[in-house]
């Protein structure tokens, strides 16, 4: 007996794997699956994916992008991908000395408050506009050109796409999608499996959600960013 000596499941995996695991978690043979069930579970599976996105941040999917800023520049707009902006820290290089530093996040109220937005200097703050095409605000505006903005953020996950497609996550998570995908496959196909599924489906997202966190200590730091005004 020999190991198979290849680490490819999650990596190179069609997303028909996973949709044929679904199915017959349901009680389908996935040799019996019509076109039409095969695009059911892709609808399924991009449903799962935006519900993904409000159950925490998908490490995978955090990002550092980065803005170049210009004097008096007050907002500027993000790709429509963006879920949410986590952390903020504008960049400066002068005397070929380059510093990092962090902006501090406000909510819309304190943002509204401000009386001059156009006033210049040391960016400090920013307000996330969380719209369907986000808005970032920094106060001050810069003084000058020589800041850069960098940003990290959350995506949004691939869509599914074609069957033969690979998923938009890694090889830790797909027990969780299979176990979410046949929940919701069962809730149209099979009611009678459906709380099971979905209490398997619970635990494997727990499972899965628990594993993907920054592994460091924890430090407890104040935040509105659950706030509604």
């Amino acid at each position: 007996m020999s190991l198979s000596g290849t680490t490819t499941f999650g990596i190179a995996t069609e997303q028909q794997s996973v949709i044929d695991e679904a199915y017959e978690r349901i009680g389908r043979e996935a040799s019996d699956l019509s076109a039409n069930d095969i695009q059911s579970a892709i609808r399924s599976l991009s449903y799962l994916f935006s519900e993904y996105s409000n159950r925490g941040v998908n490490l995978w999917k955090v990002n550092l992008l980065s803005q170049a800023l210009t004097t008096g520049l007050q907002s500027f707009t993000l790709n429509s991908n963006n879920v949410d902006v986590l952390q903020v820290y504008r960049r400066q290089t002068s005397g070929g000395v380059t510093t990092d530093i962090m902006l501090s996040e406000i909510s819309r109220s304190e943002y509204a408050a401000i009386p001059n937005k156009q006033q210049t200097g040391t960016p400090q703050q920013y307000y996330f506009e969380r719209t369907i095409t986000p808005t970032l605000y920094i106060w001050p505006t810069p003084v000058d050109t020589s800041y850069t903005l960098y940003m990290y953020c959350m995506l949004m996950q691939d869509d599914p796409g074609a069957p033969t497609a690979t998923l938009d996550a890694p090889q830790r998570w797909f027990d969780a999608i299979a176990g979410g995908l046949a929940a919701r496959l069962a809730e149209k196909w099979s009611p009678d499996r459906m709380a099971v599924l979905q209490v398997n489906a619970n635990r494997a997202f727990d499972f899965a959600s628990a594993e993907d966190t920054e592994k460091v200590p924890t430090r407890i730091v104040p935040s509105m960013r659950g706030a509604r005004f």
